[in-house]
């Protein structure tokens, strides 16, 4: 088993049928590995009939000109399977291919846990009248539906008792979750709002920097500091000069954008350039996902973003040759780490251009008047 991956393993009875789900399959691959958002009329006349009728379609939708399913509390929606397996699933999908006679597999590599689940997976399957008998999930290996494989043989008693006891514990865990959840939450709300509020600023200052080349060692006879800074200058002042005027002509910057944040602990580095800055021990970014949102993002017009939602590895590396931004790399932005008072920010700016190929900033933040403002950038990293 290619075990590296999650899979479902199913059986089907009919060629046409596998033929069907195999070519479905691949234009759903194309769609969501390369972000390529398609309408609801090219969906429809992707999926064949029978399998179109397992579905429900609201009123408003535009359906096809046969009866569908009803709606029922099992039932799903034709255009949320659609929008969960071509956009939303945090999955890479690998392969859809027949393993023996009548025996086929889907692998796929998630992202991260959970990733949506396997539902939307088994459903799709199904629909094209193929069965599915195992599944890993990433979580374990399963018989579907839901019994999992290689059980050790207990007693009633004491299954009986565990599993009282796990529900005990699990509860237990639930309250705690809840209670440290809604100061978790209120944080990343504060965080979201200073970062939309700093973005304009932030990304100006990324543009200028990563757009400059790096300074040429000084020439014989002349004090290396002073000469790295002047060239720095000197470029600031040309590429701020020319992205003001891109702005006045209202030709927006061309710019690759990874579409969620990194966390990286950068508490050391904030306590050194904010010296009264108070930062405890336990002071680390928490792991609630941070969607950015691309509306309030693209409301600042000066740049045209365009979005990706993985890094383009192994021959992908042509992605890096063929762009034509002035920044030939993707942007990955990360959280952003307060100190305890909620009174100085850190966050980094990656350029990503390829295997051992990228750089990075440290950006710092802090509240002037009530207003948040990008204090210093200067260079974290190269590769």
């Amino acid at each position: 088993m290619e075990n590296q991956y999650c899979y479902i393993e199913f059986d089907f009875t009919n060629e046409g049928n596998f033929k069907d789900l195999k070519d479905t399959f691949e234009v759903i691959k194309d769609s969501k590995n390369n972000s390529i958002k398609r309408d609801d009329r090219f969906w429809l006349e992707t999926f064949p009939k029978y399998s179109l009728e397992k579905f429900t379609f609201l009123d408003s939708d535009l359906k096809p000109n046969f009866k569908t399913a009803e709606e029922t509390e099992l039932s799903w929606h034709f255009y949320s399977l659609i929008e969960l397996l071509s956009i939303n699933y945090e999955i890479e999908y690998i392969d859809l291919k027949e393993t023996s006679h009548n025996k086929g597999i889907l692998l796929y590599d998630a992202y991260s846990y959970p990733y949506g689940g396997i539902n939307g997976l088994i459903v799709f399957l199904e629909s094209f009248n193929c069965n599915p008998k195992i599944y890993d999930d990433g979580t374990g290996v399963y018989n579907y539906p839901h019994e999992e494989l290689n059980k050790t043989k207990k007693s009633k008693w004491n299954f009986s008792s565990l599993k009282n006891l796990f529900k005990t514990a699990m509860l237990l865990l639930f309250i705690t979750l809840i209670a440290s959840c809604n100061n978790k939450e209120k944080d990343l709300q504060f965080e979201k709002e200073v970062f939309y509020e700093v973005y304009p600023a932030l990304i100006d200052s990324v543009w200028v920097n990563a757009v400059r080349n790096y300074v040429p060692p000084a020439p014989p006879g002349i004090d290396p500091s002073e000469y790295k800074l002047n060239r720095r200058n000197e470029s600031n002042k040309r590429f701020n000069k020319e992205l003001a005027e891109f702005k006045q002509k209202k030709f927006p910057v061309d710019l690759v954008f990874f579409d969620e944040l990194a966390v990286r602990d950068n508490s050391k580095e904030l306590q050194e350039h904010f010296k009264d800055a108070v930062i405890s021990k336990d002071n680390v970014t928490d792991t609630l996902d941070f969607k950015l949102d691309r509306k309030k993002l693209d409301a600042y017009t000066a740049f045209h973003l365009k979005y990706v939602s993985r890094i383009p590895r192994g021959n992908d590396r042509k992605f890096y040759n063929e762009c034509c931004y002035s920044v030939r790399g993707i942007v990955i932005l990360s959280r952003i780490q307060f100190d305890d008072e909620k009174k100085y920010g850190v966050l980094t700016a990656e350029i990503e251009c390829g295997g051992l190929c990228g750089y990075g900033y440290l950006i710092y933040i802090k509240k002037v008047n009530d207003k948040w403002v990008v204090d210093k950038i200067e260079d974290g990293w190269i590769a």
